[in-house]
């Protein structure tokens, strides 16, 4: 018996800008046989209309010069490849223009399962309507009344599962395979451009906007035009046929146009927008970034109720917010305000990620936990060296969340008793405020603590070398350094060890393997946001999401929002 191996149908969002041109063929690519199942067969005679006229080709080569696509992919259908890369023109035209093309279809091993779906359900239609014909004289009505409900429930089946395969499935194969080009093209700005069958234009361009591309659809119309002198003897078709001429116009237009852009509007407390979230913002797909730098609560409602009102019930769902801001405190007061802000049906996503705080502790936290799975740790304790910033509260935040005694250094006590007080009210969640001066109080807090933390200023050195010395050799021990600028918060913790032993029984984590997971982690949440239109995207899902890409990334899993196998 032979065993055939599936791939599995995947669709993730592109995380760059990318465009698909759609070019509509002058006639429908067939995928099986059972294309007459739902659409007339085309006699033997009617089948030299399946191939592109030179109208069609010389407007392919005309289109293929002018946009300079970095990629072609056309459905392969049920053609062989010596079809397909030989005796296709279109393959003919993109090799003379140096462009690459790529089919994009249902997998060779996926169509041989769906046709043995489409062939049994066919089989039994078959065989009743066999038994109909042979028997139908001498049948009793109820028999035949029966035999004639079967066939047509066994028809309706399998043109619903026909329907199904050559709409639903193929669709989502063909969009996998545009998908799985364009991502290969190590460059934003991706242009692919896709010759689709009719019947596949609008199926196929509204899961690629799902995808996040940019739709154009391109077709060429052709127009009768009568009493036109032809430049050629026509063939004689008939005594009295008059011989229209034709005139053959491209016809453009933007499909989802009526759709809005995706806008993304970054509300900052700071007088000066980061660059760092822009950007990973268009990475990810916005159209456009709104910057406003120096939000306040009182100017906050006015910018998102503006934002929200002039795009109406359905457009809203393509605006999201990103709330940004060196103050814990003040960015959470403006996520207030944005909520309270939108009522149904003006409601749309916010992703609150106050300087990078969020995102960084949670993949801190994320790989504090796994890396202490891979260990055995078994301590509870955490220390977080200069925890008052926002990084230090909302990590503290996590790990207590996770059952360790978290214990938030500072210069001052004082300070350090403010700021567990303020993750209580915050998250309702206790941690101690302990004051760390000097490098003998660093060892007395130290010392039995299984995760330590240095979140303090870039080139300020929190542990040192002796204080290592007087904790190497114990209980397996994580120590991570947020600052990648010399001289790092931990001597001897280079910024790019990842659960790496630099000291005896001491393993380090620093700020380039942790910040790699947070850009991830920033990225797949504003992907999500832009994608879902809905929802609050704060430290907690930030943690979530941490620990799902960090299993994806440990286990060797593709993350894939929709799967579809078959």
């Amino acid at each position: 018996m032979e065993v055939r191996k599936m791939k599995t149908l995947e669709l993730e969002p592109l995380a760059k800008r990318w465009t698909v041109v759609m070019v509509e063929k002058e006639y429908d690519e067939p995928l099986w046989d059972h294309d007459e199942v739902l659409f007339p067969r085309l006699p033997p005679s009617l089948r030299v209309i399946r191939t592109p006229t030179v109208a069609f080709k010389e407007f392919l080569w005309e289109l293929l010069t002018r946009e300079k696509p970095d990629l072609v992919t056309e459905e392969r259908g049920r053609r062989t490849d010596r079809e397909f890369y030989e005796e296709n023109p279109v393959a003919q035209i993109c090799a003379e223009k140096g462009i690459p093309l790529y089919p994009a279809d249902v997998d060779e091993n996926a169509r041989y399962y769906l046709e043995g779906r489409v062939n049994e359900l066919k089989e039994k239609r078959d065989e009743v309507l066999r038994v109909l014909a042979r028997k139908g004289k001498r049948l009793s009505l109820q028999q035949l009344e029966y035999l004639r409900t079967y066939a047509q429930y066994l028809h309706q089946e399998l043109e619903e599962e026909v329907r199904k395969v050559e709409f639903e499935v193929r669709e989502a194969w063909i969009t996998m395979g545009i998908l799985e080009r364009a991502r290969k093209t190590e460059k934003d700005g991706v242009l692919v451009m896709h010759l689709t069958s009719p019947r596949h234009v609008e199926g196929v361009a509204k899961m690629l906007r799902a995808m996040g591309a940019t739709i154009t659809h391109v077709k060429l119309e052709k127009r009768a035009l009568p009493n036109l002198n032809l430049k050629f003897p026509p063939t004689r078709l008939g005594r009295d046929l008059e011989l229209p001429g034709f005139e053959v116009v491209p016809q453009v237009r933007a499909m989802g146009g009526e759709e809005m852009p995706f806008l993304l509007f970054f509300l900052d407390t700071e007088p000066h927008v980061s660059p760092f979230d822009i950007s990973l913002a268009y990475d990810v797909g916005f159209n456009a970034v709104v910057p406003y730098g120096g939000v306040t609560r009182e100017t906050a409602r006015g910018i998102v109720q503006d934002a929200l009102f002039c795009r109406g019930p359905k457009g809203v769902k393509r605006s999201s917010f990103l709330i940004g801001g060196k103050s814990l405190e003040e960015a959470e007061e403006i996520l207030r305000v944005v909520r309270e802000s939108m009522s149904p049906p003006f409601e749309t996503s916010v992703v609150i990620d106050p300087h990078g705080a969020y995102t960084t502790a949670a993949a801190l936290v994320a790989k504090l936990e796994a890396g202490s799975k891979k260990l055995g740790v078994r301590g509870r304790e955490a220390v977080i060296l200069a925890g008052t910033g926002p990084v230090g509260k909302a990590s503290a935040h996590l790990l207590a969340g996770l059952g360790f005694r978290v214990r938030l250094t500072s210069r001052k006590e004082e300070r350090a008793r403010e700021s567990a007080r303020e993750i209580r009210e915050r998250w309702g969640t206790e941690v101690e405020g302990i004051r760390v001066a000097d490098q003998g109080e660093a060892l007395q807090a130290l010392r039995g603590s299984s995760v330590v933390v240095a979140s303090g200023a870039p080139g300020v050195e929190l542990v040192s070398e002796e204080t290592l010395r007087e904790l190497e050799g114990k209980e397996p021990m994580i120590m991570a350094d947020l600052n990648a600028v010399p001289p790092t918060g931990i001597a001897g913790l280079r910024p790019d060890h990842d659960l790496e032993e630099f000291r005896p029984g001491i393993f380090g984590m620093g700020a380039l393997a942790v910040g790699k997971l947070k850009n991830g982690v920033e990225k797949e949440i504003l992907r999500r946001a832009r994608l879902e239109g809905r929802g609050i995207y704060d430290l907690d899902y930030a943690f979530k999401t941490a620990r799902e890409l960090l299993g994806a990334e440990r286990e060797g899993i593709k993350l894939a929002p929709l799967v579809l196998s078959y």
